[in-house]
This record gives structure tokens, C-alpha cells and sequence, in this order.
């Protein structure tokens, strides 16, 4: 083969068109995976504009949080077990029961007479809908060719940001009626249409399709161990007392490590090979995902208390300048989403560093009057976010190993997840540490806050040199045999 020859085969696809995503029997599988996403990120944000409303209805003020924090729990895991459950019942099954326990997990919170079973209708809501978005990742990793990954990912944080614009409108007009079960009776019809359009448009195969195994393939113990590490992490935040955070925080890490040793030599994988290690692609990939959702947890956490009390501007601005941080996250994913080539690696290079930039400007200006710096940091924070997002999500699908595709793609949601609810531990505990406790005066308030954000820098340096040690390994090897065709036309 010739120079130019072997040239043109290892270069990078370029972007297909929009269009593409839309056209012949691509548009059934763009739908499918956008809706999915959207649905549970509505389930996400309306919750916390209901909650007043249900407490008063129901009552179990006591357990506030509770309904929040196993959705969330559930999502983790259930993005963690797209692997062995699709390996299992194949993708069409998979993704069609999953919208299907969504709906039924939909319907229980609608009718919940009391807290607990709201609670436990949560969780089960949780663990369908981590099962829709870690699934949503595979199905783009097997039905959608190089060149539109990037399109379909930065159409799938779009609806991320419609979703946090639509979920409090939502929430905020049934809590206004006193009508909060409605929030949950207008989703049920949804589902219902979103699990019979899987059942009948998803192939039984796709691309990368291990060999499907039994009904014993559905690791019960690893799911258990995981949801259980997650759970103490997550409980780690509410708590009082230091030696009981420390306690819950090593007993989340430890439940979770011992998660990750098990599944390792597990015959039925639920995380891809080198999940963990920074010498591993797929690993570095992980860790930056993992990262920057503990830093996005982090900074949104204490905004709004920093602004009200050192800033003392109103809710109206506090609301302004977190959108901030989603307007610059969607003008990057959709500035970036079409490059290809060296430019895609600028993209990787300047995200990272654009973060932290946004954050160092965002904790420099924390207590100073520069408001109009601090909101163009958070601009820059979000944009930051966005540049990279999109072509980190396809690198890491790209640098998968053979085989181990649908477990690398479902991975990616569960390990940015994972990193919330590991921010949000640490940033409850690091706020302690700086005696913010139940301090209202801005000089405590804004001391906490620059310190939890100036911590948080140290791991966002830790991703800025990972992202640099990914771009050394070079891109992904080019795959001729599967480089120019749809994976959807091999799937039919």
C-alpha cells in the first residue's frame, strides 16, 4: 500500500452532517437515545421544586434528601449493570425493560401513599433510568458510525441543558397546582411509548456484541457491594460530625474498590479493563470524567449560598449566574462537536485548562466585589466543560477494547456520577473543615467557600495532566474494516 494510501487510511472520519442523525433508519435510533436522556434528567430536576409539596402531603420530612439520593445511587448502579444485563437479554430487550421498570418505578412514586414507598419507587426509578443513559452510551458506541458520535454526544448534552431549563418550569407548575403526583402520571404514558419504540426499532445485535450469556450472568453481589459503597458516600454529605464523615467516606471507597477487584476477575464484566489506571486510555478517560464530576458537583453546590450571603444579590442573579455555567457548557459542546482531526485534539488540550481557569477566577473573586468577573468565570468554567466533553466521550469509545465496547460506553455516565457523589461528600466535609457549619455572616461563609474551591483545584490539575497523557498516546487506532460504514447497517 502506498504512503498516501495507508495515509488515507488511518485519518480521522470527518463529521458527518446534522442531518445524518435524522435520515433513513439513524433517526429512530437519535430518538430513542435522546429521549432516554431526557426523561431521566427531567426525573433529576423536577424532584427537588416538588419536594415541599410532597412532604406536606405526605409527610417524612425527616427523610428530605432521601428521595434524591437513591435516584441518584440507582442511576450509578444501574449505568454500571448495562454490561451483564445486556449480555444477558441483548441490547433490543435491555433498553426496552429498562424504559419499562422506569415506568413502573414511575407509576409507584405517582401513587405512593407514605415517604418510604416513594423512597423505595426512587430507587427503582434511579436504577431503570442509569440503565436508559449507560444504555443510551452503548447503543451510540454500536449504532452510530466515527463521524457521528460527536453529533449525536453533543445533541445529548443539549438536552442536559433543555432539561435544566424545563425541569424546575415543570416541577414549579405542578407544586403550584399542589398536584405533585403529576409530575410522575405524565411520565407514565411516555415510557410507555419510549419501551415499545425500543422494543420494536433496536436490534437484537450491534456492533461489538459479546456472546450472550445466561440468566446467571446478572452479577446480583457486585451490584450490591457498588450500591452500597455509593450509598455511603452519598450519606457522608448530610452528617454531622467529622469522625462519622471519615468513617462513611472510607467505607464508601473501600466498598467501591472491592466492587472494582471483583468485577475484575468476574467472567461477566460490568467496567471495561484498566478502568482505574492512568496507563490505560480507557482509564485516564475515566478519571477525567470521573474528576470533573466532582469538581461540577462542587462549585453549584455553594453558589447560590456564596452570592446570597457575601453578595447579598438576589435569587434572580444567583439563578443567572448558574445558567452562566450551562450557557458556556452549550456553546462549547456545539462549537467544538464538528472538529475532527488536529483540531479535535485543540479541543482536548484547551477544555481541561479553560476549567481551570474558570475555577481559579471563580475562587479568586469569591469574596471580592467583581461580580462581573466571577460570572464570566463561571462562563469560562462551563465552556471549558463543553470544548472537551463531547470528543472525550468518542475518544474513549474509539480506544475501547474489542469486546469491551457497550461495558466502556455504559461506564462513562456511572464514573461521572460516581464523581458527584464523591464531590459532594467531599465538599460537605471540606465546608466543615472551615467552620462554615450553620455560619450566616459573609466573612465564615465566603472563607468555607474559597476553601472548598481552591481545594478543588488541585484534582482539576490532576485531570488538566491526565487529558495531557491521553493526547500522548496518540488518537485511537483507526479501524478500516468498520471506519466507513453505519455499525447500525452491520447491526440489521
Amino acid at each position: 500500500m502506498s504512503d498516501s494510501a495507508a495515509s488515507a487510511a488511518t485519518a480521522p472520519p470527518e463529521k458527518a452532517d446534522w442531518r445524518a442523525l435524522f435520515q433513513g433508519g439513524q433517526a429512530a435510533f437519535t430518538l430513542l437515545v435522546l429521549v432516554g436522556v431526557a426523561l431521566h434528567a427531567l426525573q433529576v430536576l423536577i424532584i427537588a421544586i416538588v419536594m415541599p409539596t410532597v412532604v406536606a402531603d405526605i409527610g417524612g420530612a425527616a427523610y428530605y434528601t432521601w428521595p434524591a439520593l437513591l435516584y441518584t445511587i440507582g442511576a450509578i448502579v444501574g449505568a454500571a449493570s448495562v454490561g451483564p444485563v445486556w449480555a444477558t437479554v441483548g441490547p433490543r430487550r435491555g433498553y426496552a425493560v429498562s424504559g419499562f421498570v422506569f415506568m413502573l418505578g414511575t407509576l409507584g412514586c405517582a401513587i405512593a401513599p407514605d415517604m418510604a414507598l416513594l423512597i423505595a419507587a426512587r430507587g427503582v426509578q434511579g436504577y431503570a433510568s442509569g440503565l436508559i443513559t449507560g444504555g443510551g452510551m452503548a447503543l451510540i458506541s454500536g449504532l452510530f458510525a466515527p463521524a457521528l458520535r460527536t453529533r449525536i454526544l453533543a445533541l445529548n448534552q443539549g438536552i442536559w441543558m433543555v432539561a435544566q431549563l424545563l425541569g424546575p418550569a415543570v416541577g414549579g407548575i405542578f407544586a403550584e397546582l399542589g398536584w405533585w403526583r403529576g409530575s410522575f402520571w405524565t411520565m407514565v404514558p411516555i415510557l410507555a411509548v419510549f419501551s415499545v419504540a425500543a422494543w420494536m426499532k433496536i436490534p437484537d445485535r450491534v456492533e461489538g456484541d459479546p456472546a450472550r450469556r445466561g440468566p446467571g450472568g446478572i452479577p446480583i453481589g457486585r451490584i450490591a457491594t457498588l450500591a452500597t459503597g455509593v450509598f455511603c458516600i452519598a450519606m457522608a454529605g448530610p452528617v454531622t460530625g467529622a469522625a462519622y464523615r471519615v468513617a462513611f467516606i472510607a467505607a464508601g471507597i473501600a466498598l467501591i474498590a472491592l466492587t472494582f477487584r471483583l468485577d475484575r476477575a468476574a467472567e461477566s464484566r460490568m467496567y471495561p479493563t484498566g478502568a482505574w489506571s492512568v496507563t490505560s486510555p480507557v482509564g485516564l478517560s475515566l478519571w477525567i470524567l470521573f474528576i470533573g464530576g466532582l469538581v461540577q458537583t462542587s462549585v453549584p453546590l455553594f453558589l447560590p449560598l456564596l452570592l446570597q450571603v457575601v453578595h447579598g444579590v438576589t435569587p434572580l442573579f444567583v439563578s443567572f449566574v448558574s445558567m452562566a455555567i450551562s450557557l458556556g457548557w452549550t456553546v462549547g459542546t456545539f462549537w467544538v462537536s464538528g472538529w475532527s482531526g488536529p483540531k479535535e485534539r485543540v479541543a482536548l488540550w484547551i477544555g481541561p485548562l479553560l476549567m481551570m481557569a474558570g475555577l481559579a477566577g471563580i475562587t479568586l473573586t469569591a469574596t471580592l466585589p467583581l461580580l462581573s468577573v466571577l460570572t464570566l468565570s463561571a462562563v469560562v468554567l462551563g465552556l471549558g466543560v463543553g470544548t472537551h466533553n463531547v470528543h472525550l466521550l468518542a475518544r474513549t469509545i474509539a480506544f475501547a477494547e474489542k469486546g469491551e465496547e457497550r461495558i466502556t460506553a455504559a461506564a462513562m455516565p456511572s464514573f461521572r456520577s460516581l464523581g458527584t457523589a464523591v464531590g459532594a461528600a467531599l465538599a460537605g466535609m471540606l465546608s466543615a473543615i472551615a467552620g462554615l457549619g450553620d455560619a450566616t455572616e459573609p466573612g465564615p461563609v465566603g472563607e468555607a467557600v474559597t476553601f472548598v474551591y481552591a481545594v478543588n483545584l488541585i484534582p482539576l490539575t490532576a485531570a488538566v495532566l491526565f487529558m495531557f497523557m491521553l493526547l500522548a498516546r496518540g488518537d485511537p487506532a483507526a479501524r478500516p474494516e468498520t471506519s466507513d460504514r453505519n455499525p447500525s447497517e452491520s447491526a440489521r
